[in-house]
């Protein structure tokens, strides 16, 4: 990723620090029929899953599976890339989860057109 002069290099796959899913709750139409394969020599992930409801379908799946639930969702929204940008440049710029959130929130209410309120109920944040 370019940023100004400054290149930054981003991991992927087991060297990543950070994993998000944006986009359509799958797990809401069916549950899987396979555990997440865990290797416990790694070190946990962050995760960010920006999909409908992702806490109550997400969150014990992503802690099975060694994942820290950074950010996930309470009800219905609307996935879009500008939350995403929010957050994750909130992580890698060090910000906490809740600066994450807070961030996140604003941006959702902005381009949804909804109070930050709403928003921030809408986030669940996790440390």
């Amino acid at each position: 990723i370019l940023n100004g002069e400054d290149t930054v290099w981003l991991s992927y796959g087991t060297g990543s620090q950070l994993v998000c899913y944006v986009g359509h709750n799958g797990l809401m139409d069916f549950r899987p029929q396979r555990q997440p394969v865990v290797d416990t020599t790694s070190r946990a992930h962050s995760a960010i899953v920006l999909a409908c409801a992702s806490r109550s379908y997400f969150e014990e799946i992503l802690r099975e599976a060694r994942a820290h639930p950074l950010l996930l969702t309470n009800g219905l929204m609307a996935p879009e890339a500008y939350t995403l940008d929010a957050a994750v440049t909130g992580f890698y710029s060090g910000h906490s989860a809740e600066q994450i959130a807070e961030a996140a929130s604003l941006a959702y209410a902005r381009f949804q057109k909804c109070s930050p309120a709403a928003a921030r109920r809408l986030f669940v944040v996790r440390r």
